[in-house]
Parts: C-alpha cells; sequence; structure tokens
C-alpha cells in the first residue's frame, strides 16, 4: 500500500505522515497498556479487517514504533509491543485522549459503540505523577460500564491490565463513563466522586487513599 505524504517540513505534518492514517493511533492505544497478540488487536479493533491490520502492524514495525517477539514455551505466541520511541508517541497521545474526552465525548454511549476499560485506564494512569506513588505499591480492579480493567501501582510505575486478573485487587472501583468524563472535564474530582458515590469503592482503606491522592491532579486547571 503507497504512503501518502503531506510533503511539508513540519513536524506535524511528518508525524501524520507516518500515524496519521485510519486505524493506526488506535494499534498504538492498543499496545499501551503491554504486548498483544495479533488477534488480541484484532478482536480490540473490530471493523479494521484482517488484510489492513497487518498492513498497519508492518507499517508501525518499519517505522520502528513497534516490535514483536516470541513468548517462550507453554505459551509460544508471538507479541507485539511498542519500542521506546513507541512509548513516547503514546505520551503525545495522552493530551488528545484527555481533549477528546472533555470535549467530543457525550455522557451518553450510542448502540453499537463498542468500549474497554483500559481505554480510559492507560490515559489516566499516565497522568498519574510517579513521585506520588513511589515506594507504594496497590492493585485496582475499575469496572466502568460493561468492562473490567486493573490498573496497579508499583514503586514510581503505573500498569494496565485488560480484564480481572489473578490475585484479587486490593481494591474494586466501579463507576461509568459519565463520571469519568466529569472528572477529566473538571466537573468533579475524584474524592467529591467518591464521597457522593459516583464511584464505589470497595478494599483497602489504604489502597483507596493512595489512588485518590494519586488521582487528584488529573483534571485541568
Amino acid at each position: 500500500m503507497t504512503r501518502r505524504s503531506y510533503s511539508q517540513y513540519c513536524g506535524l505534518s511528518r508525524s501524520l505522515d507516518l500515524v496519521g492514517e485510519r486505524w493506526t493511533l488506535l494499534v498504538v492505544r492498543e499496545l499501551m497498556s503491554g504486548p498483544k497478540r495479533y488477534t488480541d488487536l484484532g478482536a480490540a479493533l473490530p471493523g479494521i479487517g484482517t488484510t489492513l491490520l497487518a498492513t498497519r502492524v508492518k507499517q508501525l514495525e518499519q517505522d520502528g514504533i513497534v516490535t514483536h517477539r516470541q513468548l517462550p514455551p507453554p505459551a509460544a505466541s508471538q507479541v507485539y509491543e511498542l519500542t521506546d520511541v513507541g512509548h513516547e508517541l503514546a505520551r503525545a497521545l495522552v493530551p488528545l485522549a484527555m481533549w477528546g474526552m472533555r470535549h467530543q465525548l457525550e455522557h451518553t454511549r450510542e448502540p453499537g459503540e463498542t468500549y474497554r476499560a483500559e481505554w480510559t485506564l492507560v490515559f489516566l494512569a499516565d497522568l498519574i505523577d510517579p513521585s506520588s506513588i513511589t515506594g507504594k505499591y496497590a492493585t485496582y480492579q475499575f469496572h466502568i460500564e460493561d468492562s473490567t480493567a486493573r490498573l496497579e501501582l508499583r514503586d514510581g510505575h503505573a500498569t494496565v491490565t485488560p480484564g480481572t486478573p489473578e490475585p484479587p485487587a486490593d481494591a474494586t472501583l466501579t463507576t461509568t463513563l459519565a463520571t469519568i468524563i466529569d472528572l477529566t472535564r473538571g466537573d468533579l474530582d475524584i474524592a467529591a466522586a467518591v464521597a457522593c458515590e459516583r464511584i464505589t469503592v470497595e478494599g483497602n482503606a489504604s489502597a483507596i487513599n493512595l489512588l485518590v491522592q494519586a488521582l487528584t491532579p488529573l483534571t485541568p486547571g
């Protein structure tokens, strides 16, 4: 597939030459929560089509944004993951994603629109100040609408895992997309959301307090 170019000597236009095609940045988003098999990417991006997905992944590999490796037995599966350059691109996507949440998402989700909790958590996790969780460890299971994902805070690092992995999390939080949107817009802060039960929490009190402190700065000033 021939790649088109804006033919402009500009950082933005050069970036869009690489990742501005349809689906490309969503592949990057999927890899923000860790390595994925090709089948995992296809399942998370319904509508992309096998041929187009293969093309996008190949382009990202050629551009040094994505790499692949073989997992050791017994898994023995090939997985794709972001390179250092890819992680840098992922961090650059966070402000764009937050802008979209603040200005382009309505409180109601249209029928037929897919949603995965990790899509929200990978962007929120990147906003956490590492110094606020240095020397700390806690795991959180999020239930957002009809999807679940886990957030792990470990000594200055925040990582996201899709689904409900074992062992049980230190705390479980249940909320709605409307609440997440209000948080990112600055219409609500995390402590108030918990207090008025727009976010319901169960589990270890110290873990919950750590999360509240870590997420307090996420709203715009």
